[in-house]
């Protein structure tokens, strides 16, 4: 085989680890080498008697669907001695199998053969393991017809040779599959935390934002996410917030010399967005090195935490005094008349104040004034 041809197919296999819409261009490289009829990567589970992830070429759908019976079968030599035969980095062939057993044609005997493979056309075979754990086993197998010679030695060391790859290559997605595990199972709690979080590299590229924090990009107000980056909708904001999110993507040291907030104007009569840097970076590892982000908090400006604003909602809807002092007391989870006493006012003068709010706000129930509020005034984020 050339070696430019190796080459070509150790690319394929990496390539198949990072993404498994490549099996097909490595198992037809496998075919031009070998000169197979069939090719297979596929993944024996032991425990449950099946074969699950499969790339297939030559292997017709019907066959794959009776293969579990056959090969599982007690009968064939493969799965009788698994233990001793599929361990990692062993080749295997029909040869090496009768050498093992010490039983000449032990393979030709099986149902497995004459039921699966024989009617195929398949009776050579080359084979290897490339995970060592005993419930799922993940091999890679050649197979040829009986016209055609057996793997030679040759063939064997350049199969050999490729299983190192093969090897490595399947690490390499093990380790991919778990970090993504990880990666989605953070995405789910931040979709779950009320606060609209992202985290944003130094040139303000969006690197990951929960569903709050997509949804408030959506509205385009205060903010946007345009060609992968975020950005102050107005313009003449843009530098100062790339030059306050560098410093926060710089360290502690640079992050101290500019504010923790940075505030930007929004649409009429909304509360300006306040921006909050968590206090920490993240390296996120790359080729070139660490890649240094920010986790980035938005929200419109709030009071303390525990109490809603009462300028703030002066400032929101355009309340008087009084009416704001009683929006903020039916939102610390008061009923009305409750509100009334705590505000030292009657149960009448309450009720018109707050059919008052009604107009103001546009709402028409006191559920639906304390939960537009809330959502208008959110709790600021808490550093830890």
């Amino acid at each position: 085989m050339q070696a430019s041809a190796v080459e070509a197919l150790t690319d394929a296999i990496y390539d198949a680890a990072l993404d498994a819409t490549h099996w097909p261009a490595v198992l037809a490289h496998l075919k031009a080498a070998f000169r197979t009829e069939a090719e297979t990567f596929y993944v024996l589970n032991f425990g449950t008697r099946e074969v699950g992830e499969a790339h297939l070429a030559g292997v017709a759908p019907a066959w794959l669907g009776c293969f579990n019976q056959f090969y599982f079968a007690p009968d064939n030599p493969w799965n009788v001695h698994s233990t001793s035969l599929h361990q990692l980095g062993m080749v295997r062939t029909n040869e090496r199998l009768e050498r093992f057993t010490r039983q000449r044609g032990v393979l030709y005997r099986s149902s497995y053969y004459n039921e699966w493979l024989r009617p195929q056309g398949f009776h050579h075979s080359i084979g290897n393991t490339l995970t060592s754990e005993r419930h799922a086993i993940a091999n890679v197998t050649l197979l040829r017809a009986p016209d055609l010679p057996r793997f030679n030695p040759r063939e064997v060391r350049l199969f050999e040779q490729l299983s190192v790859h093969f090897v490595r290559a399947l690490r390499v997605r093990q380790h991919m599959e778990g970090l993504q595990t990880q990666r989605d199972g953070l995405a789910q709690a931040l979709d779950h935390v009320g606060d609209a979080l992202m985290l944003l590299d130094e040139h303000s590229r969006l690197l990951h934002g929960n569903r709050a924090a997509l949804d408030q990009l959506a509205r385009c107000d205060g903010l946007h996410w345009r060609q992968g980056h975020v950005a102050p909708v107005h313009g003449p904001h843009g530098p100062p917030f790339l030059a306050w999110l560098r410093a926060h993507a710089a360290g502690s040291q640079t992050a101290a010399s500019v504010p923790g907030t940075l505030t930007l104007p929004r649409s009429h009569r909304r509360l300006p967005l306040v921006l909050r840097a968590s206090g920490w970076t993240l390296p996120l590892s790359s080729w070139h090195g660490a890649r240094r982000c920010v986790l980035v908090a938005m929200g419109p400006a709030a009071g303390q935490r525990g109490s809603t604003d009462a300028d703030a909602l002066r400032q929101l809807y355009q309340l008087t005094p009084a009416e704001a002092r009683l929006t903020r007391v039916l939102c610390d989870g008061l009923s009305l008349r409750e509100a009334a006493h705590t505000l030292g006012i009657t149960y009448g003068t309450a009720r018109t104040r707050l059919k008052t709010v009604f107009g103001k706000t546009g709402v028409h129930r006191q559920a639906a004034l304390v939960a537009q509020v809330k959502g208008e005034l959110p709790q600021p984020l808490e550093r830890r």
